[in-house]
């Protein structure tokens, strides 16, 4: 599964007029769905083409990742959950995620659920997006709405992302949003920033919550104090290393 927190920080520009207060996380599916590749075309290049993608939903997968976005929501302090889906229209699959989140649900009391259809949560994400807390989705979904998550927070330049293995049987990996930048590679432009905060996923990950916030705090502060001026790859480290670095000599 894939997980992408989204946090508009104090000192970055959004889009958004008046965001409020945007902390939320995106838990999305991240090996079935559309993406398994179940599909084919006949007729190729004729008026009487026939093309077709199988979104292939499986109980066990979706089991695990709304299990694992309930666990999320409980340990934070809002404590809501968002289904997001487009069930009206994908009957067969909407009704699996609806059925596996009430399921899941009831063991979680403290967590509050509500549901909404996918295109309308591309509208609450530009006019309201403090409205969310964990939201849990497919392949598909979470992929859309995951880069609109990016764009209202300042740019996935500030993007992070973990894919996780929930029960550690294999490596989770951690990663920013805006892949490996090879066009830009050795000239000192691109911006480490998301690169870092998945590294604060990570440590989170395995259980150094402390260690997790004290690099986002760091991160924050360079935030802060980095303005608008351009800076080089190296200098963007470094600041955020003597940041973290003043904030756990001091604690």
């Amino acid at each position: 599964m894939n997980l992408r927190p989204t946090k508009v920080y104090d000192a970055v520009t959004t889009p958004l007029a008046d965001p409020g207060t945007v902390d939320f996380v995106v838990v999305r599916e991240g090996t079935e769905g559309p993406y398994v590749g179940n599909g084919g075309a006949i007729r190729v290049g004729t008026p009487h083409e026939i093309a077709t993608e199988v979104s292939l939903n499986t109980a066990h997968g979706v089991e695990r990742v709304v299990r694992y976005a309930f666990a999320l929501a409980d340990r934070r302090p809002r404590k809501h959950l968002t289904l997001v889906h487009k069930s009206n229209v994908l009957v067969n699959a909407g009704a699996l995620w609806q059925r596996t989140v009430a399921a899941v649900g009831a063991e979680y009391p403290d967590v509050t659920v509500d549901y909404q259809h996918v295109d309308a949560v591309t509208i609450h994400m530009v006019q309201d997006p403090a409205r969310f807390d964990v939201i849990v989705t497919d392949n598909l979904f979470g992929d859309i709405i995951t880069d609109l998550a990016g764009a209202i927070s300042g740019g996935i330049g500030l993007a992070a992302s973990g894919n996780i293995n929930p029960d550690g049987t294999f490596p989770s990996m951690f990663e920013p949003v805006h892949g490996s930048a090879p066009d830009i590679a050795g000239q000192q432009k691109a911006d480490p920033t998301a690169a870092v905060l998945s590294v604060a996923l990570l440590l989170d990950h395995l259980g150094r919550n402390d260690l997790a916030s004290a690099v986002t705090r760091a991160v924050e502060a360079d935030l802060a104090d980095r303005g608008t001026t351009q800076r080089r790859t190296s200098e963007v480290g470094d600041a955020i290393v003597a940041a973290l670095t003043a904030r756990t000599t001091t604690a």
